[in-house]
């Protein structure tokens, strides 16, 4: 199971995933708007299920951006 916790604080990041613990931080003041907020808390789930299905181990940090990239813009591709 994964959590999420919204912070109010900057931070350097719009979001992280721990996958130590399972817990996305999402920093709203980083964000513009809900669909914008909506982008990172997705954009950190990819992460972590990508983790739980063993795919996070072989990719490196770049690989898993550029995919989760193209899944998020996936409609507007196609």
């Amino acid at each position: 199971m994964v959590s999420v916790e919204f912070k109010i604080e900057k931070g350097d990041n719009r979001g992280i995933f721990y996958e130590e613990t399972n817990r996305c931080l999402i920093y709203l003041p980083m964000h513009e708007d809900l669909n914008d907020l909506y982008k990172t808390i997705s954009h950190e789930i990819f992460h972590f299920c990508f983790d739980k299905a063993g795919e996070a181990e072989r990719m490196d940090e770049e690989q898993e951006e550029k995919l989760i990239f193209q899944l998020q813009w996936a409609e507007h591709s196609l």
